[in-house]
């Protein structure tokens, strides 16, 4: 297992006593969610497992792109008030999706199981820094902050 998985053996049980969706479809690419390709997330260490609306693949695709779309948000944009929310939020480290994590809400997601391949999934971001590197490129991209921002 991934060292940024965070799963144990008491989540198991409580992951397959969930209730999996019936006449359910995928948030984004609209497929039937089945036992097959379901994710189940906890929001926060300490709360209980809830079943995405995203499919597995779609999740896949988010945690390939998430990390890499906030850098060029960043980069490309020219509002003062989008860019003090991107830095103010700072450098994502797990998928987030307030449509497909509901419980989570705006933040980053903390564990993920995938029905179908009966293993943990990491929430990671493809690219996504933690620790003393996180804190060094956060520090690094406010030096970019729009000279005279003020907040509206």
């Amino acid at each position: 297992m991934e060292e940024d998985v965070l799963f144990d053996e008491s989540d198991l049980e409580k992951v397959k006593s969930l209730e999996l969706p019936e006449n359910q479809t995928c948030m984004v690419c609209f497929d039937d969610l089945s036992r097959e390709n379901v994710v189940a997330y906890k929001a926060f260490k300490d709360s209980t497992w809830s079943l995405s609306t995203f499919c597995v693949e779609c999740i896949k695709q988010l945690i390939k792109i998430q990390y890499h779309k906030y850098l060029h948000s960043l980069a490309t944009t020219n509002c003062a008030k989008e860019q003090r929310a991107l830095l103010d939020r700072g450098p994502p480290i797990n998928v987030s999706d307030s449509i497909g994590f509901p419980e989570a809400e705006k933040s980053e997601v903390y564990s993920l199981y995938d029905y179908g391949s009966s293993k943990p999934l990491s929430p990671k971001l493809d690219g996504s820094l933690t620790g003393q590197a996180r804190l060094d490129l956060w520090a690094e991209l406010n030096k970019f902050r729009f000279k005279n921002d003020i907040e509206e």
